[in-house]
């Protein structure tokens, strides 16, 4: 529930708003790249925010011009506005604060930021949009969390892919015969995040990144697995690491604590595409070093 927006040339947050349990949530805006001075914006509105009585709260409230429900008490107006079963204490609001920073894009400074804010128990988080174009017809769209980086989602990057190895323990095996990366069943959508020239890292479950490879087909393409009779959605790839051929030990790989190391940073393992994406050269770094691994830097 919105409570009071940011008046001209006033030192205040973009958006200030109520949730469920009546804690105040800020919103700090920004247009292009949001660097590591919006949070400290964001952390001074919230130290002055923190320090507001109910009364105080109302009042902003009733001053709000866009307010519809103007006139009607703030815990009322909660009330009604989210649909609770009672309304809430004065001394229930503002009990704690939430804080957000929305940006086009993260620079490394914001994202380490609100990382190291949220380990210390900060309720802290950014929320990255992005604006394109495709077909000459202008989109916008908000990142799904993990967040991802990429301003524009056709920018070449690399994607660490789960091999289905749970569910299907010999897809490996059948992407490499088949030169491809896939998806399976109930899963298969999840290869709609590749594009054409994206490199893609093959996640293998208990060993971690046995092969990579870069995505040459020019569009997503469907089969059937003999034998399972899944469903399979798939793109077209040139390995950039040896084909393997044996599938019961893997020496030649990097596990999840060496990605983590290399490229500064943790994913969420248990999606089939670990997000966040890699930027261009975060994969390159990846690359080389698997390439190093099994000796070679050729292509397959």
């Amino acid at each position: 529930m919105i409570a009071f927006q940011e008046r001209r040339l006033q030192p205040e947050c973009d958006i200030y708003a109520l949730n469920e349990s009546g804690d105040v949530v800020l919103f700090e805006l920004k247009r292009s790249t949001a660097g590591g001075d919006a949070l400290d914006q964001l952390l001074r509105y919230t130290q002055t925010a923190g320090q507001w009585t109910y009364s105080k709260l109302n009042d902003m409230f009733q001053k709000y011009e866009k307010n519809e429900l103007r006139g009607t008490d703030l815990a009322e107006a909660h009330q009604e506005s989210l649909g609770l079963p009672q309304r809430l204490r004065e001394e229930d609001f503002n009990r704690n604060q939430r804080m957000f920073v929305v940006g086009s894009a993260a620079d490394q400074k914001l994202i380490a930021g609100v990382d190291y804010w949220k380990r210390q128990g900060l309720a802290i988080d950014f929320i990255p949009y992005r604006i394109f174009r495709i077909g000459g017809q202008m989109y916008f769209e908000f990142f799904s969390k993990p967040y991802d980086v990429h301003s524009n989602p056709n920018d070449t990057k690399g994607i660490i892919f789960d091999t289905c190895r749970r569910y299907y323990p010999k897809a490996l095996e059948w992407m490499m015969q088949k030169k491809r990366i896939s998806a399976f069943g109930d899963k298969k959508e999840a290869v709609r995040s590749f594009n054409r020239g994206d490199m893609v890292f093959f996640s293998h479950r208990w060993e971690g990144i046995v092969a990579a490879a870069r995505i040459t087909g020019r569009q997503v393409m469907f089969d059937t697995v003999p034998d399972t009779g899944e469903d399979e959605m798939y793109w077209d790839v040139r390995f950039e690491t040896p084909l393997l051929t044996q599938f019961d030990s893997f020496p030649s790989k990097l596990t999840f604590a060496d990605v983590k190391k290399i490229v500064g940073k943790n994913f969420f393992w248990a999606r089939t595409q670990k997000t966040p994406f890699l930027t261009r050269e975060e994969a390159e770094l990846l690359l080389v070093e698997l390439q190093s691994r099994f000796n070679c830097d050729g292509k397959t």
